[in-house]
């Protein structure tokens, strides 16, 4: 899986729905130096949000599953966009996209890797989880269900069990109409420094 995409490619007819619904999503994860700390780190946004029709959705776990506080939380004007920075040395993303009641799904595992000659270190993304078509209906969603997804020959394709509560996050944000809050990460704790 190593040579495969890690983000969702989605047609160009879904990508321009979102666009017109005003739904952004920012899935990149980038490698930034922290000068003080003397060490690299990966950095990225969760959002997304949706309309009624369609929705796309982007959150960073722990790579337990677990949720991770955001780094600083972002205003904007509009919803459906821009959420949170998250920053860490390991990452796992949830990535959704929906229309209507059907659901692609993308978690990946982001790490740094040092090369060989101690420059720039470099993210290794790897696939843990992909599913394709699946279901899940609004009633359903409020239920804290996840969408349902099956292998080409029609059995269930299981999430993860240390992740389902993520994908459920970001299910919901997908399906968040004019979203302007996190759904994965959560809100930092004041450190001794800023109380």
């Amino acid at each position: 899986m190593a040579n495969e995409l890690t983000r969702l490619v989605l047609p160009k007819p879904l990508l321009r729905r979102l666009e017109s619904a005003g739904v952004y999503c920012q899935t990149w994860v980038t490698v930034e130096r922290q000068a003080r700390a003397e060490r690299w780190i990966l950095r990225a946004v969760e959002s997304g949000g949706s309309s009624k029709e369609v929705g796309r959705y982007v959150a960073f776990f722990a790579c337990d599953g677990t949720r991770l506080p955001w780094l600083q939380k972002l205003d904007r004007i509009g919803g459906n966009g821009a959420h949170a920075v998250v920053v860490g040395e390991s990452l796992t993303s949830v990535e959704i996209a929906r229309v209507d009641q059907t659901y692609q799904l993308l978690i990946v595992e982001h790490r740094l890797v040092s090369p060989a000659n101690g420059k720039r270190q470099s993210p290794a993304s790897t696939i843990v989880y992909r599913g394709i078509d699946g279901q899940l209906t609004p009633e359903l969603l409020k239920q804290g269900l996840t969408p349902e997804f099956f292998t080409r020959a029609g059995e269930v394709k299981p999430i993860p069990e240390h992740l389902v509560a993520a994908v459920r996050l970001v299910a919901e944000g997908a399906s968040c109409v004019n979203c302007r809050h996190c759904h994965g990460l959560k809100e930092r704790l004041p450190t001794a420094q800023s109380a």
